[in-house]
């Protein structure tokens, strides 16, 4: 037996007590996670979604369908969307493009596929004002009972738009989200973990979300709401994380959220690790803005609006996401100043069980979700082995700064993603 395996036999050879001591951070906040979406994912291959009754088709069929997209600087997405869109096997009753102040003549070209009748209308703002909005200006012109708001750098699947408003034959249902899969997912190493993180999120997350009524957020790449529920609710807040805050008001407000697992959007994700950051700093800023700011009485029993439902949903991101950030750097420090040397073993036991752990959620997503060609799963099986790393520790290091930028210096309001004076304008009020 060589030297490097021994401390690894010595680890297998400890009690329960020793074994919990060492890594009580996998035992006590990893694995309850994975193990409940395993067994919600359990319960939902054997409660597979029914196809819409014919009075149900009938009743989706007389629904009248809008689609919102608004872009900045997208004039050359604008082809391949619309023909995506020409595609779909449900009727699309109006489709509504808004140019967000763009510099790159899409104001013109959204102008000539209108004359071309592919577009109904078409708007522009003089001056980007950002995508809630443009958005809110399709929202407000749009005659349909259901309004989708897509992306216009995506692409669908034929039956999405179909597939997206089934939900909707529950009438307490106020908005759905469909499945987002990754365009570009053999274009860097950086895609292709994100393609298995979007991969384990979609096949498990949110099918288990969607199961407990937990979903929180109808994306706003892809996206649809109920005229109805929008009304009672208002439109999107200004500034960044707007499809986020829409979907927490419409369930305070007792709306359903429904994820619409078969009903499928492909966008093109960040390539570099520079971009993958500026991203998920932004939503990680505008999650915990939301949450802990806006969202912050959700926990209080007194008010009025109070349910058991949205409390535990708040309280498991709070533990399952927020704790377990704060938590990985301490857990790793202590490991190291208690144990030593051994410390590492301990950690590289910890990355094993994180590469098992995430090999399994793999092969489980991709035995409900079918959708996902070989070729692409052949491409993206060689990272498994250090997507903990990416997910786990990379991942986490980036949601603690985001979570430090935002409690201590309100980095949200300076976010170039929406205009400055909209950022700020949208923080004053709140």
């Amino acid at each position: 037996m060589t030297d490097l395996a021994t401390p690894f036999v010595l680890l297998g050879q400890l009690d329960w007590a020793a074994w919990l001591t060492m890594f009580w951070f996998m035992i006590l906040l990893e694995i309850p996670r994975y193990t409940f979406s395993g067994v919600a994912i359990f319960a939902a291959s054997f409660a597979r979604t029914q196809p819409p009754t014919a009075p149900e088709r009938r009743q989706l069929d007389q629904l009248a369908v809008s689609v919102v997209i608004a872009g900045h600087n997208e004039a050359d997405a604008i082809e391949k969307c619309l023909k995506s869109l020409g595609e779909q096997t449900r009727r699309i009753d109006e489709i509504i493009f808004i140019d967000d102040g763009s510099t790159d003549g899409m104001r013109e070209i959204i102008n000539s596929y209108r004359q071309l009748g592919r577009i109904d209308i078409a708007l522009s703002n003089q001056v980007r004002s950002g995508k809630a909005a443009s958005c809110n200006l399709g929202f407000t012109v749009a005659k349909g009972d259901i309004i989708i708001n897509l992306d216009a750098d995506c692409s669908y699947d034929r039956n999405a738009i179909e597939k997206l408003i089934e939900p909707f034959t529950d009438p307490g249902v106020g908005a759905t989200t469909g499945a987002l899969g990754v365009r570009n997912f053999d274009h860097s190493i950086v895609t292709a973990y994100q393609a298995i993180e979007y991969t384990i999120s979609i096949g498990m997350g949110k099918r288990a979300l969607d199961m407990l009524d937990l979903v929180v957020c109808a994306s706003g790449a892809f996206g649809a709401f109920r005229r109805e529920a929008l009304a009672q609710v208002g439109l999107l807040d200004p500034g960044p994380g707007e499809d986020f805050d829409l979907t927490m008001r419409l369930r305070r407000s007792g709306w359903k959220i429904r994820f619409a697992a078969d009903s499928w959007c492909f966008t093109d994700t960040p390539a570099t690790f520079a971009a993958i950051i500026r991203q998920r700093r932004r939503w990680d800023r505008d999650t915990l803005r939301i949450r802990m700011r806006k969202f912050r009485n959700t926990l209080n029993p007194g008010r009025r609006t109070f349910s058991f439902i949205e409390t535990f949903e708040q309280l498991e991101w709070f533990l399952m996401t927020t704790i377990t950030t704060f938590i990985f750097p301490i857990y790793i420090t202590w490991i190291l100043l208690i144990f030593g040397v051994v410390g590492l073993y301990i950690l590289a036991s910890v990355a094993l069980i994180y590469i098992i752990v995430d090999a399994i959620s793999f092969l489980m997503a991709l035995s409900i979700c079918r959708r996902y060609d070989w070729r692409m799963i052949l491409s993206i099986a060689p990272y498994l082995p250090t997507f903990g790393l990416y997910n786990g520790v990379f991942m986490r290091c980036v949601r603690l700064y985001a979570y430090y930028e935002e409690w201590v210096h309100r980095a949200s309001i300076r976010d170039s993603y929406s205009p400055r004076r909209v950022s700020y304008q949208a923080h004053r009020i709140r």
